[in-house]
């Protein structure tokens, strides 16, 4: 059986529904699977008992957090009933919304004539700078996400607004209010900035080791930091579908050597 247990839908920045996700992933010989979107549980409650019998499915989160744009935090096993975690990560959609607002401002400032109310979102989903780019391709000031987040929304640049959500112990925190375990995400796009082993024990549960930008040295790197820690190394491959750049889903198989205290996440 293959394992993802990193995944977007249209509830966050990925182009193609839940279940279209779950049965791509079934149709591609994924045995678990985890549904991650950004700050946001929308998703899972969309999900019929019926979409997934034939998956080991996992309820999980994605919470970008303000410490820089891609330091994000996975949760896995999340309780998304639990009123203090869906309270806390409305508030994180709603500073979101400020961001992509004042993003469109700055952006508007230097004559790129784009609204907020042209974004393809629904009050279900959560806004991020994707749907922003989606909107500037679409109106012919770019040629994709890629291209556009390079020249417009990338820090460095004039429309740049940093992120507003969380910070990392406010985040953990809200993931363990749902009795989630709590998963450090691609640690290759903050390994700059933070030292990724000291950044493990402020009390992660475990790390993404498997990703697909992690090259081999990458890979036994992180392994290690989760063997010397006892982490869980988990493995995903971020994605988010047709039309963007990470459409990728199917990972390798499962393997207990390899996805060391996996069986924490999975229940088997």
């Amino acid at each position: 059986m293959r394992i993802n247990l990193h995944t977007h839908s249209n509830y966050s920045d990925g182009t193609i529904s839940p279940r279209e996700i779950i049965s791509l992933a079934i149709k591609k010989g994924i045995g678990y699977l985890a549904l991650t979107d950004h700050d946001t549980v929308n998703g899972l409650m969309s999900i019929a008992a019926d979409d997934k019998k034939d998956i080991k499915f996992i309820n999980g989160i994605e919470i970008s957090t303000r410490d820089h744009d891609y330091l994000h935090i996975l949760g896995y096993n999340v309780d998304i009933k639990n009123r203090s975690f869906l309270s806390d990560i409305e508030d994180y959609r709603e500073r979101r919304i400020s961001r992509a607002k004042e993003i469109i401002k700055r952006l508007n400032d230097i004559k790129i004539d784009i609204s907020f109310e042209e974004l393809d979102v629904s009050t279900q989903t959560t806004v991020g700078r994707p749907h922003i780019a989606d909107l500037l391709v679409k109106k012919g000031y770019g040629k994709s996400r890629s291209d556009v987040f390079h020249k417009y929304l990338i820090e460095g640049c004039y429309p740049y607004v940093k992120p507003r959500g969380p910070d990392i112990e406010e985040a953990m925190n809200t993931i363990r209010k749902a009795n989630g375990l709590v998963i450090l995400a691609h640690p290759s796009t903050v390994e700059g900035s933070f030292n990724v082993e000291e950044l493990v024990k402020k009390g992660f549960d475990g790390i993404e080791v498997y990703y697909p930008t992690h090259t081999n040295n990458k890979i036994r790197k992180y392994f290690d930091i989760a063997k010397r820690n006892d982490l869980i190394a988990t493995v995903g491959t971020d994605f988010h579908g047709p039309n963007t750049d990470r459409n990728i889903i199917d990972t390798f198989e499962y393997d207990s050597e390899k996805l060391l205290n996996i069986d924490r996440i999975l229940n088997i």
